[in-house]
């Protein structure tokens, strides 16, 4: 009998811990609320924290008493202003296979906020030397004690709007006859740190403000793909010479320039500018004081996750954060970048590396995850990954009215490290980037490889939609002789611009610079795929961008099954200077206002795209296009009542065999017989030899089905049908294309009006 009842127990005690080992671990619950007391427990909303920062306090304590499951940190709604940034460091890591989420409790809507709030206006009753007689008796003053060199900020805003910062009116500046140096570097360095400025009109002479650190010039230098906001330095009021306090990316020349945030030029009503070195704020309210809701951009980050980096090779001493998960949380009013001695630019300075800025930031971490939330109404970044950032998924968010970059991955630069990867930015919608930095993209990818952008939806963007590059083979002129080929690229030394980043000591380029395989090691923007993404209305302001741009990338890129429209100018997918073995298969291209869809440079793969009234082209400044490039199985649908536009142009050195089995059609009879009048460049002997002009008969065009019918003659050329339902993939799970496509069929396939393009 004892034995049976032995075996009785053990049987039962068996079953109760197979059922304990499948029983999820209970959730803990943190709670924080506005109302609540950092002495409190937190185990309830009753005695809720009051801070994130003793939440995660509280998170840390009870992982140190044992807590090994989920924690969730519940954020109650209201406005939580931070006063300083929240950091998290490898002991507020969660344990191997759970996490530590903060989430917003169920129903409400927590909102983050970088900013601070200004409550002391008072009307100015002593008035600032220099300001205008129009402003006199309007202007309201806040002292704010805490403001010095280094907390100090460059936005205002009120309900969500940044506010006027005083500006002067366009200034005209030249830098003929500033150097005497024959030497093109010297020269065109001297360039980017001086200029001249012309006295005219009622344009306010420069002058050596007393507080000079808070005076910047605004202007697009040289190139019209950026823009810059450059700290002055000195003023030699008779020479009119101007020397900046940091490099401008170009020469300071050609266009006109501003100066903003002096006492000189607040002479409209909301406008304001700050004095740093008196600790006061000025504006010039619309109404008769000013709003109570009006705060300035406090913090530069609200949130940091920030590991044990180690930039050596070998890395071992890297302690990453890892585990922490936000979800349902909105993130607003963090302070814009401001360009400091030390800092080093990435590509053409569209954003710096390495630099404490942005709503969230995450530097040396992994396995973290942002769900759901919202990045709005701020002057800097949205997310950051620098440095080692890896597994790391933005998903199912909202980016809107952003000052610089919506996302941005950057690693480290040209060498042999390479850590930052296999992220995933998906499901978003991203719109009204670089409201500020105007040449900001939704998702910029820098020396980071193999991560996934998919099925985000990208719209109403100053400049380039998406941006994937690491370094140009320029910038590693040290090494060359004076007699290289390269050599009439050439970049100073001093440039804020990728130089600093490259690990010499790391890179060995045995073959030259010229030799691909010699350099693509060190390019680690290799492996990503770029997919179901519909991006369109980018390149409002700027001039020379894209919806997709790759350069100076590594190899095994994807481009495919995008959705690209209504860009007033540019292209919509380009490989630029040194980008290598991409493939651009499967994008649907809809030439509404610019038809140029696709431009390739390098030895690049483009295949199997539907290009709807839009054509394709290869680069013909800095790099060309590899005589090896592929284009094949590609569908050119010419809809334009007038052809004014090719089907493609420029690919006369791409080899016969690479450039076939290609279909075109447009309606008309007689301009689909008469080619060159729908293709201004005839292609060489050889190719595009079993191409056909022929209707390649989609299933139903008017409801969105691109797929082709049986019979197409593309299907003989090898060409893949889209499929039936490609347009309701595109785009976020819960704003597919095809809602879009259907309101807008008519603009998209039928414009009444087709950009005329000049070759």
């Amino acid at each position: 009998m004892k034995n049976k009842r032995s075996h009785l127990i053990g049987a039962v005690t068996l079953v109760l811990l197979i059922l304990s080992a499948c029983t999820p671990q209970m959730v803990q619950n943190v709670h924080v609320s506005v109302n609540g007391n950092d002495n409190n427990s937190g185990i309830s909303l009753e005695k809720s924290l009051k801070t994130l920062e003793a939440a995660k306090l509280k998170v840390k304590e009870l992982r140190k008493k044992g807590s090994e499951g989920n924690i969730e940190v519940l954020v109650h709604g209201g406005t939580y202003y931070m006063d300083k940034v929240l950091i998290f460091t490898p002991e507020d890591s969660a344990p191997e296979g759970s996490y530590t989420i903060f989430k917003a409790a169920e129903g409400e809507t927590p909102i983050l906020s970088g900013g601070k709030k200004i409550t002391n206006w008072k009307k100015a009753e002593a008035y600032p030397e220099h300001l205008p007689q129009v402003a006199q008796g309007k202007v309201w003053v806040a002292e704010l004690e805490w403001l010095n060199k280094t907390n100090r900020f460059h936005a205002l805003m009120l309900d969500g709007r940044f506010l006027k910062r005083a500006r002067s009116k366009p200034i005209e500046v030249y830098s003929e006859g500033l150097v005497k140096e024959k030497h093109s570097h010297m020269k065109e360095m001297k360039h980017r740190t001086h200029f001249y400025y012309k006295q005219a009109g009622d344009v306010k002479p420069f002058r050596n403000w007393e507080n000079m650190d808070d005076i910047e010039l605004y202007i697009q230098p040289t190139k019209k793909w950026l823009v810059n906001y450059l700290p002055l330095s000195k003023v030699d009021q008779k020479s009119r010479k101007v020397k900046l306090a940091k490099p401008a990316t170009y020469s300071v020349s050609e266009n006109p320039g501003f100066v903003e945030n002096a006492i000189d030029y607040l002479d409209e009503p909301g406008e304001w500018c700050v004095n740093t070195s008196t600790k006061k704020l000025y504006y010039w309210p619309k109404n008769e004081r000013p709003d109570d809701d009006i705060l300035v951009t406090y913090l530069d980050e609200i949130i940091r996750v920030e590991g044990v980096s180690d930039a050596s090779l070998k890395g071992d001493k890297e302690q990453p954060v890892r585990g922490l998960v936000f979800e349902g949380l909105t993130f607003s009013n963090a302070d814009r970048q401001r360009w400091e001695p030390n800092d080093i630019g990435l590509q053409h300075d569209w954003d710096m590396w390495d630099k404490d800025n942005g709503l969230i930031r995450f530097k040396s971490a992994e396995d973290c995850r942002i769900t759901e939330c919202k990045f709005i109404n701020t002057a800097s970044d949205g997310v950051r990954l620098d440095r080692y950032a890896q597994h790391i998924t933005i998903e199912k968010s909202h980016f809107e009215n952003l000052g610089g970059v919506g996302v941005l991955m950057a690693g480290y630069g040209p060498g042999k490290k390479d850590v930052n990867h296999h992220n995933k930015v998906s499901h978003n919608v991203m719109t009204k980037t670089g409201q500020i930095f105007l040449h900001s993209p939704a998702v910029f990818v820098w020396q980071s490889g193999h991560n996934l952008v998919n099925n985000n939806h990208v719209y109403d963007l100053g400049y380039t939609g998406m941006v994937f590059s690491g370094v140009r083979r320029r910038f590693f002129h040290s090494i060359f002789n004076a007699d290289n080929p390269f050599e009439t690229w050439m970049v100073p030394t001093e440039a804020m611009e990728h130089l600093p980043t490259i690990r010499w000591d790391e890179v060995a380029l045995d073959h030259g610079i010229e030799n691909w395989d010699s350099y693509e090691p060190f390019m680690h923007t290799r492996g990503n795929k770029i997919e179901y993404n519909e991006i369109h209305d980018c390149m409002k302001l700027l001039h020379d961008g894209n919806a997709i741009y790759m350069s100076a990338n590594g190899k095994d890129n994807k481009i495919s099954h995008n959705v690209i429209y209504n860009h007033p100018k540019g292209g919509s997918i380009r490989t630029d200077d040194d980008a290598h073995g991409c493939t651009i298969n499967g994008n649907l291209v809809f030439g509404t206002r610019s038809a140029l869809a696709i431009r390739v440079k390098g030895l690049n793969t483009t295949v199997n795209n539907y290009l709807i009234n839009a054509y394709f082209t290869t680069g013909f400044a800095g790099n060309t296009c590899d005589t090896n490039s592929v284009f094949k199985h590609n569908v050119a649908y010419h809809l334009s009542p007038k052809a004014n536009f090719p089907f493609h142009q420029r690919l006369v050195m791409v080899k016969g065999e690479n450039f076939d089995n290609n279909i075109y059609y447009h309606p008309d009879p007689k301009l689909l017989k008469e080619k060159i009048a729908l293709q201004e460049t005839k292609t060489e002997e050889g190719q595009d030899t079993h191409s056909l002009f022929a209707d390649p008969l989609f299933t139903d065009i008017e409801q969105g089905d691109f797929s082709l019918k049986a019979e197409s003659p593309a299907i003989g050329l090898g060409i893949q049908s889209l499929p039936a339902d490609f347009l309701n993939k595109v785009g976020p799970s819960y704003s597919p294309f095809i809602n879009r496509y259907k309101s807008n069929k008519n603009k998209l396939l039928y414009p009444k009006k087709f950009r005329k393009q000049r070759f």
